[in-house]
């Protein structure tokens, strides 16, 4: 091989452990966080309580009022869809039916801002409420 092409493989071969390095950002409310768009939105599930916090770029709440969001939650291989209303400052919540501990949840985030297009977020949990 050439000294570029193993580079190149190299390169390759360690981008998605260094991708992976840091897991799972935690947020101010105890949650998981990620990016949807421009915002960082941060899902806290808590019992049947379904939580996303919005931020700006800053990390300064987004007041959500008026806007739209929806939560897709597989857990114990069922999917249920959860509408989040807005429930003051930068939260939107929801009830979800999520029982007993799950080994692994994963929830996609829809959200539309007022006069915006939807952004989505996906997380994925180790355990309901962790």
């Amino acid at each position: 091989m050439k000294f570029p092409t193993i580079l190149l493989a190299a390169a390759l071969f360690t981008a998605p452990a260094t991708a992976f390095a840091d897991g799972p950002k935690i947020g101010p409310n105890g949650g998981q966080r990620t990016d949807a768009g421009p915002y960082h939105t941060e899902l806290v599930l808590k019992g049947n309580d379904v939580v996303l916090y919005v931020t700006d770029g800053a990390d300064k709440p987004v007041d959500v009022t008026g806007a739209k969001a929806e939560a897709t939650i597989l857990a114990n291989k069922q999917t249920q869809k959860v509408a989040l209303e807005p429930a003051g400052a930068n939260a939107l919540k929801g009830q979800a039916n999520l029982g007993g501990g799950h080994d692994s949840v994963k929830v996609v985030t829809a959200l539309t801002m007022p006069g915006q297009k939807p952004v989505q977020a996906r997380f994925e949990m180790g355990h309901a409420g962790h």
